[in-house]
């Protein structure tokens, strides 16, 4: 086999492929495997205070050894005639999965021979500075870093594989656990000298993700950014896995540098830090929150059950029925006609008889997170609702921030934002403000990024966008 063929001879670690916990590594390093470009990974270690003296780097989760490699460049610039102790005492890697670990010491080993070291002396040392092990539950206690590098995984807790889920479990505090980065995040701070420095590529939604806020505070007792820079994920990566030739990974990274906090530092705490604007304060002054109702439309479940099409609207009674839209119904950044209509019911009683029997016919398909007792309401039950003012609809997933405007008696659909004037403003002063520059600036800079050049648009997030006046 190809794989079996990429380990040197003698470096093959069978259980790999013979025991639960090798297929669980595998899948996990299938997930999470992208490896670093070296214009990064140069930059970040150009930002960071090593090689100086007897400082000590480590790579936590070092892959195929491209942050160790370039690493080593530099205190083999620093210390060409260095000793074979010291280097292993100043440089190490660790890294979970048997064949990326191969491949890291196959780099050192031939950086170390281009620079004049005896092959099986280069093998050795090879050997001694990566460590095929799990840094999260086998990792350091007593032995700390003054620099830490490197390119740590990125997937939600509940994706990484159950038996090393268990694992993990005894080992990650539960501030750290609702994504593998957070854990390691959480793993380096503990290993880090009080003047150490953590150089790291990251998703950014540890920065501003709600689930992320305790890890941000745990992380600001001691650390605050130094240094915080987007990146581009079709050039910060190569050889991703399990993605198209020439696909970029499905994440949006930054290079960021975490040092002991200090004035200089971007503040490290629950507040959510926006890579595209990290200094901006959004709680400063008036908010469409304040002057605004910003709700999530209902989602009704299974199309052709709760939203039915003017064909099926025509046999229901008209009392009980509502047009509804979705974005699917903006074209050119216009409402067409309402070609939908949703079924209003209540709990307390069902509805027509004719209706009933629609929806008892069609029920059987309704997703089962959708299912609700009585059977006749939808997913999320909208009765209440007050329909009988204008509002505007405002796509959840956009390139841009947009807003159209709905008649009374328009009900918007499927977790799109619906948003209605309050009191301290009216419905053109608000669509105005959506529609200006500054407030598409400020989408663009603090929403979360998605693929292809869209956002997700939330009501937290508009909630707290600035207004003047």
């Amino acid at each position: 086999s190809p794989v079996l063929q990429s380990f040197p001879r003698g470096t093959m670690n069978l259980d790999l492929f013979t025991t639960p916990r090798g297929a669980a590594v595998d899948a996990l390093h299938a997930a999470t495997a992208v490896y670093t470009a070296e214009p990064v990974v140069d930059d970040l270690l150009g930002r960071i205070d090593w090689p100086r003296a007897d400082r000590r780097l480590v790579d936590p989760s070092c892959g195929d050894g491209v942050f160790l490699g370039r690493a080593l460049e530099l205190l083999l610039l620093e210390e060409p005639a260095i000793r074979a102790d010291r280097l292993a005492t100043l440089l190490e890697g660790w890294e979970i999965h048997p064949h990326a670990a191969c491949q890291a010491r196959g780099r050192i080993a031939r950086i170390l021979v281009a620079h004049g070291w005896v092959p099986a002396a280069a093998s050795e040392v090879a050997d001694r500075l990566v460590r095929n092990r799990d840094f999260l539950t086998e990792g350091p206690t007593s032995r700390r870093f003054h620099a830490i590098a490197g390119n740590p995984p990125y997937i939600r807790f509940p994706r990484v594989p159950e038996l090393l889920q268990r694992e993990y479990v005894n080992s990650v505090p539960r501030h750290a656990r609702a994504d593998l980065l957070h854990s390691f995040l959480d793993r380096c701070r503990d290993v880090l000298t009080d003047d150490g420095e953590i150089g790291f590529v990251t998703a950014d939604r540890w920065l501003f993700n709600a689930n992320a806020a305790r890890l941000r505070a745990v992380l600001g007792e001691r650390l605050g950014i130094d240094h915080l820079s987007r990146l581009d994920s079709a050039s910060a990566f190569y050889r991703p896995k399990q993605r198209s030739a020439g696909t970029p990974p499905r994440v949006h990274p930054v290079a960021v540098i975490l040092r002991q906090r200090s004035p200089s530092c971007i503040a490290l705490g629950e507040r959510a830090i926006y890579p595209d604007a990290p200094d901006s304060d959004a709680g400063a002054g008036a908010t469409l929150g304040d002057i605004s109702t910003i709700r999530l439309a209902p989602w009704l479940g299974t199309p052709g059950i709760f939203v039915v099409s003017g064909h099926v609207a025509e046999r229901l009674p008209r009392e009980a029925l509502v047009p509804c839209v979705d974005t699917d119904d903006i074209v050119d950044g216009l409402l067409s006609e309402p070609r939908r209509f949703a079924i209003r019911t209540i709990p307390t009683e069902p509805p027509a008889e004719a209706a009933m029997l629609h929806l008892d016919a069609e029920l059987y398909r309704m997703a089962p997170r959708g299912r609700r007792t009585p059977r006749w309401l939808p997913p999320e039950t909208w009765h209440r609702l007050d329909l009988s003012h204008p509002s505007l609809l405002v796509p959840r997933i956009a390139r841009d921030l947009r807003a159209v405007r709905l008649s009374p008696e328009t009900l918007p659909i499927n977790h799109n934002l619906s948003i209605v004037a309050a009191g301290r403003a009216s419905l053109d002063e608000i669509e105005a403000i959506l529609a200006s520059e500054r407030a598409r600036a400020w989408m663009r800079r603090h929403a979360p990024r998605l693929e292809n050049g869209f956002f997700s648009v939330t009501t937290t997030l508009l909630r707290r966008l600035p207004v003047e006046g």
